[in-house]
């Protein structure tokens, strides 16, 4: 039932056998792995409203990680919450999202975590490397924890609030689980990434506001 922002990599080890280059088995563990069966939104027109409001996010949070739009698109979704592929879709559950549509904050900041991995950029690591499954945990786990960093930094940038992500990832924790941090740690990761962005932002906003205009993720609308 589990899935805090993110496919689930246990079976990885597996791949982690073979000689494959570090950025591939990462890749594979985290991204690679089935992904949900896509829904079209044409059929679920409720969903139309909040699908356009993070879809200008996606723009945003695309900006400030330092990629192209269109290294990321949105994949409405069925069983999953949310979850990104090697080639940057998105993958939002229908539930996840009916659920929190008036909560969107929650939905932003799942949407900022999986932009936050960046899975393509695995691909220019190229160094050669069996990993253990000790190891290859390690390295998903430092990756999730990038994430979770980013989503903090993203919606402080946005002037959005961190609190409902964190009551999400407690919410949903039904104990110690293998692969992720506890979602204490996470809270604590997230908050860190706001505070820091906040104070960041809100001296770039007092002491050079035509800079924050532009190059702020707050009021980046995209290329059309």
């Amino acid at each position: 039932m589990m899935n805090p922002f993110g496919p689930q990599w246990s079976g990885a080890s597996q791949k982690a056998k073979e000689s494959k280059a570090i950025g591939d088995q990462v890749q594979d563990a985290l991204f690679g792995k089935r992904k949900p069966p896509g829904l079209d939104p044409d059929d679920f027109p409720e969903t139309k409203e909040i699908l356009a409001l993070l879809n200008t996010y996606r723009r945003k949070f695309a900006m400030m990680a330092g990629d192209a739009e269109d290294q990321y698109r949105l994949q409405l979704a069925d069983g999953t919450i949310a979850m990104i592929d090697g080639q940057g879709t998105i993958f939002i559950g229908i539930r996840f999202l009916m659920q929190f549509k008036n909560n969107p904050e929650v939905l932003i900041g799942a949407l900022a975590h999986e932009i936050g991995h960046r899975p393509q950029r695995w691909t220019e690591y190229k160094t050669k490397k069996e990993l253990t499954k000790i190891e290859l945990e390690s390295l998903c786990r430092y990756e999730e924890t990038r994430a979770d960093l980013f989503a903090g930094r993203a919606l402080a940038e946005v002037n959005l609030n961190c609190e409902p992500m964190i009551t999400f990832l407690k919410d949903i924790e039904e104990g110690p689980h293998p692969e992720y941090f506890p979602a204490s740690l996470r809270s604590e990761v997230i908050k860190e990434g706001y505070n820091e962005q906040k104070t960041k932002a809100t001296i770039r906003q007092k002491l050079w506001p035509e800079l924050d205009k532009q190059t702020s993720p707050r009021l980046h609308i995209g290329e059309y």
